[in-house]
């Protein structure tokens, strides 16, 4: 059985030190980032260079574009009669066509879409977004969050939800009012000296939007009970929430989300669906796709494979040395 080590020299073989360097960030071995560097691929022409590519997912279409831009010959087989795999944009008239032999259509109206997969790509997914800007697929801002989002655990709070800005600002300020007593009683006089047990204080009030006597007791940015209006109609913020509630609700998973690296702002999609990035590379691949095009069997032939297909439309087996 081939080791690891084996595995890794056949790589630098065949692609070089950048190919090997990000197999092992793919194998856990190195860190990995999302690169925007260009694929430093060998030519084709060492090699004798074809290529069979399993799926024509978003994986198998960058390393068929990659690959022949290198100059290998290659050939995209896809079992569905789409491309782009875990990467769909549902729309009207989509369908999934389930074991039992039931079929279920999508009936949205025109112009409407779900991204079922991916959603969204984090700005620091600097590869990807090179991609669309290499395929000229345009751009979207994503909004990934909302204060305005409702939060609602049926066994607290009388079961009545909250909105996303007071949950967070008011457990802000909470935790600003505890912390500042903490500090008033001396509990933190191990940690900071005088000097900071200062400057901390005067963060915490801003922070928490704490009162001159250090309780919180409310704020505008928890949202309003009244809005503003014309002449003496004043906003009026809402009373807080108590603490002993928002500890019952559970919500640190939704106040945390936004602040997970991969959906910190700014997100991005493409206009009108993220199939677009897997549309674009199949225009660039065309004539290397074949779709309807389940493989039946792979087999070793000398320094290479022969990798057999069943053709979707003639149901005949077609077979490819590679």
């Amino acid at each position: 059985m081939a080791t690891r080590r084996d595995f890794l020299r056949s790589v630098a073989a065949a692609g070089g030190y950048r190919a090997t360097y990000l197999t092992m960030q793919a194998m856990g071995l190195m860190a990995a980032e999302a690169v925007a560097a260009p694929a430093a691929l060998q030519t084709a022409a060492p090699h004798g260079g074809r290529v069979v590519i399993l799926g024509a997912g978003m994986a198998g279409l960058a390393a068929a574009h990659e690959l022949r831009k290198a100059g290998y010959a290659c050939t995209v087989l896809e079992a569905r009669e789409r491309v782009g795999g875990r990467n769909w944009t549902i729309r009207q008239g989509a369908h999934v066509d389930m074991n039992d032999g039931s079929r279920q259509v999508c009936e949205f109206s025109p112009g409407q879409y779900w991204n079922p997969g991916p959603a969204r790509i984090p700005s620091h997914h600097q590869a990807m977004l090179g991609y669309c800007r290499e395929l000229g697929v345009p751009l979207e801002v994503v909004v990934n969050t909302s204060r305005g989002a409702r939060l609602l655990n049926p066994a607290a709070n009388g079961g009545k939800p909250i909105e996303m800005r007071q949950a967070a600002n008011d457990t802000r300020g909470k935790v600003s009012e505890l912390l500042t007593k903490a500090i008033d009683g001396g509990a933190l006089d191990q940690e900071l000296t005088p000097h900071d047990k200062e400057r901390m204080i005067d963060f915490l009030k801003r922070y928490g939007d704490l009162k001159p006597d250090r309780i919180y007791r409310g704020s505008e940015r928890a949202g309003l009970k009244t809005l503003p209006g014309a002449g003496q109609q004043v906003s009026v913020a809402r009373e807080p929430v108590p603490l002993g509630t928002l500890l019952d609700i559970d919500l640190w998973s939704a106040l945390l989300f936004e602040d997970v690296f991969n959906f910190q702002a700014t997100m991005f999609q493409p206009v009108g669906g993220m199939d677009q990035i897997a549309l674009a590379f199949a225009r660039k691949l065309k004539p290397l796709i074949r779709l309807n095009a389940p493989v039946t069997s792979i087999k070793r032939k000398n320094e290479g494979v022969v990798v057999s297909y069943r053709d979707g439309q003639t149901g005949n087996t077609i077979s490819l040395d590679a």
